[in-house]
């Protein structure tokens, strides 16, 4: 039996091979051990937790191919899912960029679940791989993956490109007041790059500010956008960063919620508050939040290595229109990189987060990581 089922395996790989030009195989297995200081699940405590971690560093694995169609023309598909290779997870086939679509000198045009334009082409202000405050967690935390979208990536013109995304809202439910909600997602990208310098801007905005459910007011992203600029030619690595997001804090059973990541830290946002005495009138979630940061990150390749340090800076909420005090944090991060060969890289880096007073304790990480790509 066995023999029969590898036979009709082998017969079925020329088909495969008429019907595509080429299907790879890819991914990568990523990992770190980690001494962590941080608040990952506390809420409303002045001090976060501390313990030693094993961690999955976005492991995964896809399948893509291309098909000619002709006058230049080509058809082109991928299939890609996240993998936890510590065992955490619950892990599901195409759960990250899957789509089908069409690619010519005219550019390439995509449908499916598809990064945003910050997810997938910025980032450049964090070169490491690493587990919670020992790299850029807080300021990339709004990059990731819309569904139901349509993208379209522009050819390069002497430097220049952009990109467009377009993610449906095929619910659009009904909100406590009866009103249909609009979560449909915009996002543009804007790049200019020659002779190792680069600028590169993402801009996101959302259908409806806010959603209501049966239970609670849950908080949700207005709108944000980043910009990245730099120089990367051997052996210098230099990147600025600025970052501002607009939107809402919800409220739950007392404290804040924030899933889409309006501010930098829920948790640690909680605990100050209730260091501080104040209340959640201080900030209701019918006002509008606004979060700004800045990054600068400097890098020097010495043969294998690359030594690089981290600063950022966010800036203290403004809720309603006004600042509220010792609401930002300071982040420095001192890390390397360690090229094994093309496909493998060794990782080393140690953060340190300061949330400014109020009784609210600072988060540190040391992370060793290492990740093998094929």
């Amino acid at each position: 039996m066995n023999k029969k089922l590898i036979s009709l395996a082998l017969a079925s790989l020329p088909a495969l091979a008429l019907a595509d030009d080429g299907v790879t195989i890819y991914g990568k297995i990523a990992g770190n051990l980690s001494a962590v200081r941080s608040y990952t699940s506390t809420t409303g405590s002045a001090a976060p937790q501390s313990n030693w971690q094993v961690n999955d560093n976005t492991s995964n694995i896809g399948f893509k191919g291309t098909e000619t169609l002709g006058n230049g023309v080509n058809a082109i598909w991928q299939v890609e899912s996240r993998i936890h290779v510590d065992g955490s997870g619950s892990d599901t086939f195409a759960s990250r960029d899957s789509f089908v679509g069409l690619q010519s000198d005219y550019g390439k045009l995509r449908l499916g679940k598809l990064s945003d334009y910050a997810n997938l082409d910025m980032e450049y202000i964090d070169p490491a791989s690493y587990s919670r405050v020992a790299g850029q967690i807080y300021s990339t935390r709004l990059d990731g993956r819309i569904n139901n979208a349509i993208r379209y990536d522009s050819p390069n013109w002497g430097g220049f490109s952009f990109t467009t995304v377009w993610g449906a809202d095929e619910t659009r439910a009904l909100d406590s007041a009866g009103q249909r909600t609009n979560n449909q997602t915009v996002d543009l990208g804007l790049s200019y790059a020659q002779s190792g310098f680069f600028g590169k801007l993402n801009y996101e905005a959302k259908g409806d500010a806010r959603q209501v459910n049966s239970s609670a007011q849950n908080g949700a992203v207005k709108n944000w956008w980043r910009l990245e600029s730099g120089y990367i030619v051997n052996p210098i690595y230099l990147v600025l960063g600025w970052q501002s997001v607009s939107g809402y804090l919800g409220v739950s059973g007392g404290s804040y919620v924030d899933s889409p990541g309006v501010a930098y830290n829920i948790n640690a946002l909680n605990a100050r508050i209730k260091a501080s005495g104040q209340t959640l009138s201080n900030a209701d979630s019918t006002q509008e939040v606004k979060a700004k940061e800045a990054v600068l990150t400097f890098g020097y390749n010495i043969g294998a290595f690359l030594p690089y340090i981290e600063l950022t800076k966010g800036y203290d909420l403004n809720i309603g229109g006004s600042d509220v005090a010792k609401t930002g944090y300071t982040q420095y991060v001192l890390g390397t990189t360690y090229t094994l060969s093309r496909q493998t890289t060794l990782y080393a880096s140690y953060g340190f987060v300061n949330w400014g007073g109020n009784g609210v304790a600072n988060e540190t990480t040391f992370s060793i990581a290492l990740a093998k790509r094929f």
